[in-house]
Formats: structure tokens, C-alpha cells, sequence
């Protein structure tokens, strides 16, 4: 494997374990709440980040992805949070969110995503590869973890 994808997927790890640390104490109802202003919850964050990293790195390269999608796809881009989430679909999602960040780790390793079609974003930005997708991945991860900073603070303290 590449330097430069160890430390992609390296700093996709930390992403991953930091976004676990913050939500790690809050509650099912903290982690369903709407802040005022705001589009989506704490627990959408989670899903969509899980949802995302299998549409880049696996289906838009032409490789079956390792979650349940039809299950996933409730947090696609353009969604929003529909009902509340129970704290054993919470687990669920968390457990995904490890579990298919490893995966990909050992599927990049083992060479599985090596024959990765290339496709195009919206932006025209082309995807040669599975480097490509884990990078534009990695810069998604870290866009999401501030909002999901920015949510916990908010749910924290909803009055202010």
C-alpha cells in the first residue's frame, strides 16, 4: 500500500475515533435533536458518513458495497433525520461506522479496490481511483466531524 494511502486512511482512523469520543456520553434524545437553525442531528451525521464512505470508495467505483444500503440510504446527501432513532439502531449505526471504516482498510490492503472505475463529482472533479475517493473521502469526514462538533455543543446547552 502507498505511503500516501496509509496516511489518508490513518487520518480517516482518527477522524472516525474522535467523532466517537464526542458523542460518546450523550443521550438517544441528544443525539436525535434538531438545533434550531440546523438540518440534521447528531445520529444522521454518523449514518451519512457511513452511507458516503461506501458510495466513494465501493458502488461509484463499481465495487458492491459492505453495509446494508437500502438501510443506509435514509442518510444519503439531501436527506434529513425522519424518525427518531432508538438506542439500538444507534448501536447499529456506530458498530457500522467502525466495522466499515476497517473493512475498507483490509479491502485496500488485500487489493480488492485496485480495479476502481473512474467516475466524475458533480464538480467535474474526476475520481481516477481508489486514492482519489479515499482522499475526497478523508476531506468529507473532516468537513462532518466539525458539524458534528458544533451539534454536540448545541445539544449540550439547547437554550443558548
Amino acid at each position: 500500500m502507498q505511503v500516501k494511502l496509509e496516511k489518508e486512511l490513518e487520518l480517516i482512523r482518527y477522524v472516525r475515533h474522535s467523532i466517537l469520543e464526542t458523542i460518546a456520553d450523550l443521550s438517544t434524545e441528544q443525539m436525535n435533536l434538531v438545533p434550531t437553525n440546523m438540518k440534521n442531528n447528531l445520529i444522521w451525521n454518523v449514518g451519512h458518513l457511513v452511507f458516503t464512505q461506501q458510495m466513494l470508495c465501493y458502488q461509484l467505483g463499481g465495487i458492491t458495497p459492505t453495509i446494508d444500503i437500502p438501510y443506509f440510504a435514509q442518510f444519503s446527501p439531501d436527506t434529513h433525520p425522519g424518525a427518531f432513532i432508538n438506542d439500538t439502531e444507534i448501536e447499529k449505526i456506530k458498530d457500522a461506522f467502525s466495522e466499515a471504516f476497517e473493512k475498507l482498510a483490509d479491502d485496500v490492503a488485500s487489493g480488492k479496490l485496485d480495479h476502481y472505475a473512474a467516475w466524475d463529482l458533480p464538480s467535474g472533479i474526476a475520481i481516477e481511483g481508489i486514492e482519489d475517493a479515499i482522499a475526497t473521502n478523508a476531506v468529507h469526514e473532516g468537513r462532518h466531524f466539525g458539524v458534528i462538533i458544533s451539534l454536540t455543543k448545541l445539544v449540550a446547552n439547547p437554550a443558548d
